[in-house]
């Protein structure tokens, strides 16, 4: 479990200009002496390795090697090595190839760090090349670091995939099902399910926010509460969040960490931020009955804290504070300091234990113009000062301390492994802003691929472009670039963010629903107006939409019209992205969010996974037509380098079926490609280039010598036909033959 507490905690990088730094002077008691404490740093991957003790000296310490750090040399101590209590608040800088020892006073918390070897001529010496014959270098990366594009995303709502370790189960104080607890999925039954992500074909995970989060329903990971923490009721032993991204780098997948920037939980940032609230257990409802929906029994609050407290934030006033650690049962008698009025009592104002009174905020933490409402959800002031709901509180993300109270939790997270960023509800922070907090995470780790969420249900241009009813200052073009002119995109140059494609998703309602491709074309016609279109990450549902009458719906069509979204967006340009479950229409026609008061988790698309990856059902999972067919487009689109990197050209789209070009690198991997909706199509594309074509799906070969290619592709399939291609990829599928 990481939780880097601490206020400032990771946010500095300085150099050690002392050699003794006093963190406290604490009286010496025989138990400091006795305590464990565990170096962590960038020697080591920031893993835990326990300091030795020396009770004559009463001092802890270790020697250990910084070997080509890059200038970045640094450490912590951690106590339990669970991070949840570290010194100093600030990581301490050191020398890069040195060899030191560190000493640590436990009385005092006073930590000596002696360099003892210089390594330049050892560790960190010019590694001298191999005599033997080597292989030929791999094509250099795209300007900036990996190419993100070669990558397809598998998406997972990690509480809710695999239950690996049923200890770290919780039931959230709504929408309870016994037997389905909200918190079910786990890290450790993500590493048990990497190999089935892979078998997809799939090499990137994004998994929701892994940050410990508070609400009365945050499963989800969407309310974060303190972003220097996972929350351990995704961890176990041996299988912590650090677990998960080692295994699956060994397992050759990449991670991406979906982030919150926008809002918190409405507890406050824990260490940092209160938000004036009364303790939970003290709510008693109208009537005075008991609460007996289990697990919560008689009183709300965490039922697995020894006083059902779920506020732990120190930053509370001290009768708060008071109130943690004691009267589990809830009653006590507590004076609201804000009434006078004495609770428990049955009826009083649910708002003092569950609402927010926005103009009490902290500004230095939060904006305090109230809730949105109405039209304020195309109006860029209101989207971006306002808080969405009542657990989730609008930050002043432009503040300086709020920057480096995030940016030092992101950093930490892109130094365990992370390597890329989806970001939450980009809309509601304004682009300039949202910006600067991108730049330093890319400038902290030079090539991250970042992303957001900036939803839209229609063409999402803007008014200054077509008829929108809202502006291009909130419509998702705009943040991929950085003019200051909405009417004209190429007023300004890509500004390294890319975004979602819900304007291509928005097109899905009125086509796919109906086994074709129309309007897709028109919408593709709009690419120039990104940054780079070809780094847009396309869906075909997600976790909030699904492409139905009012986007809410898991899809509910037939399934060969499922099979021919996966075949738009694995071949046009983009990266494409499939939630979890679509590979067996999982959960479908049902809602993607829960509805009315009373549905539960089950009976939506984000009810759990893990029965159908049971050993006596994944068989049955895997023999799903959609399953084979993703896998195999997974495979035709690793193969061919154009369907990952290159832009569309000549692109023809009449309803029935679609054709277009995709050239990368000036046809050094050139592909024509052509789709067919509910009957085969017969295509032709002029102006190709000329020489021998071949087939990813059939392996048909063609030859062109002036400048026409046509062929004839089945009715819901595809043909991918590759200048100089390798021939038919993978076996036949039900939609790809």
């Amino acid at each position: 479990m990481y939780s880097f507490q601490g206020k400032g905690a990771w946010s500095a990088r300085r150099p050690l200009f002392h050699s003794i730094i006093m963190l406290a002077m604490l009286p010496f008691s025989a138990e400091a002496l006795a305590e464990s404490w565990y170096f962590r740093g960038t020697a080591n991957q920031w893993k835990a390795a326990p300091l030795q003790m020396d009770a004559a000296s009463q001092t802890q310490s270790i020697e250990i090697d910084f070997a080509r750090q890059d200038k970045n040399a640094r450490f912590k101590l951690d106590r339990f090595a669970d991070w949840t209590e570290s010194v100093p608040a600030q990581d301490l800088q050191v020398e890069d190839c040195s060899r030191v020892r560190i000493t640590f006073r436990p009385a005092s918390r006073a930590v000596d760090v002696k360099k003892i070897a210089d390594l330049r001529e050892g560790a960190c010496a010019p590694v001298a090349a191999e005599p033997a014959p080597q292989p030929a270098p791999a094509p250099a990366p795209q300007p900036g670091g990996p190419d993100f594009r070669s990558e397809t995303i598998y998406f997972v709502l990690t509480a809710r995939f695999y239950d690996g370790d049923p200890n770290n189960n919780y039931y959230n104080r709504d929408r309870i099902k016994l037997g389905d607890p909200h918190w079910r999925g786990d890290f450790k039954g993500l590493i048990q399910q990497l190999d089935y992500i892979k078998d997809l074909g799939f090499t990137a995970i994004w998994i929701t926010p892994p940050v410990e989060n508070r609400s009365g329903l945050d499963y989800h990971g969407y309310h974060a509460y303190d972003w220097n923490r996972v929350d351990p009721r995704l961890e176990s032993p041996g299988a912590s969040y650090q677990d998960f991204i080692d295994a699956a780098h060994a397992k050759g997948l990449k991670v991406i960490q979906d982030v919150v920037i926008n809002h918190s939980s409405n507890y406050g940032i824990r260490g940092e931020v209160w938000i004036d609230r009364l303790p939970i257990k003290y709510y008693r409802p109208q009537g005075g009955s008991p609460i007996k929906n289990d697990p919560y029994k008689d009183n709300l609050g965490d039922y697995l804290s020894d006083f059902r407290e779920d506020n732990d934030n120190p930053v509370a006033p001290a009768w708060f504070r008071e109130r943690q650690n004691t009267d589990p049962a809830g009653v006590k008698p507590l004076v609201d300091p804000k009434s006078g009025v004495t609770v428990p009592l049955a009826g009083y104002n649910p708002n003092r234990f569950f609402g927010i009174d926005a103009q009490t905020l902290d500004p230095n933490w939060y904006h305090l113009d109230g809730f949105m409402a109405g039209g304020d959800w195309e109006s860029p002031k209101s989207l971006q000062r306002k808080h969405m709901a009542g657990d989730t509180i609008d930050l002043a993300t432009e503040r300086q301390n709020v920057k480096d109270y995030l940016n030092s939790a992101i950093h930490r997270y892109l130094d365990m492994g992370v390597d890329a960023i989806r970001l939450d509800t980009v809309k509601h922070v304004e682009r300039n802003n949202l910006l600067e907090y991108v730049d330093d995470w890319k400038a902290y780790k030079p090539g991250l691929f970042v992303f957001g969420e900036n939803l839209v249900k229609g063409t999402g241009l803007g008014q200054e472009l077509s008829n929108d009813n809202a502006p291009a200052a909130i419509r998702p073009w705009w943040y991929t670039r950085r003019g200051n002119d909405p009417a004209n995109p190429r007023s300004g140059p890509d500004s390294g963010f890319s975004v979602l494609d819900f304007s291509l998703f928005s097109t899905f309602r009125d086509n796919i629903r109906g086994g074709n491709f129309g309007g897709v074309g028109g919408i593709l016609g709009w690419d120039w107006i990104y940054g780079d279109a070809t780094q847009l990450v396309t869906f075909f549902q997600n976790h909030d939409v699904g492409p139905d009458n009012d986007f809410k719906y898991r899809f509910q069509g037939e399934t060969w019209k499922a099979a021919l979204a996966y075949n738009l967006l694995w071949t046009i340009r983009g990266i494409p992205t499939l939630y979890y479950g679509e590979e067996i229409e999982f959960q479908k026609g049902l809602p993607q969010d829960i509805e009315g008061g009373t549905m539960t988790l089950d009976q939506t698309g984000r009810a759990y996974f893990g029965d159908n990856l049971k050993p006596d059902r994944l068989a049955t999972t895997k023999g799903h037509p959609l399953f084979g067919h993703i896998k195999r487009l997974n495979q035709i689109r690793r193969s061919i380098p154009a369907l990952q990197k290159a832009p569309m050209s000549q692109v023809q789209e009449w309803g029935g079926g679609m054709s277009f070009v995709r050239d990368f690198n000036n046809g050094s991997s050139y592909a024509v490609v052509g789709l067919a909706g509910e009957s085969a199509q017969s295509i032709t594309v002029n102006g190709v280039k000329n020489g021998n074509y071949r087939d990813a799906i059939t392996g048909r070969e063609v030859t062109v010598r002036d400048g026409t290619l046509s062929f004839t592709v089945k009715d819901r399939s595809i043909g991918v036909y590759v200048l100089n291609g390798p021939g038919k990829i993978g076996t036949d599928a039900v939609y790809l033959r």
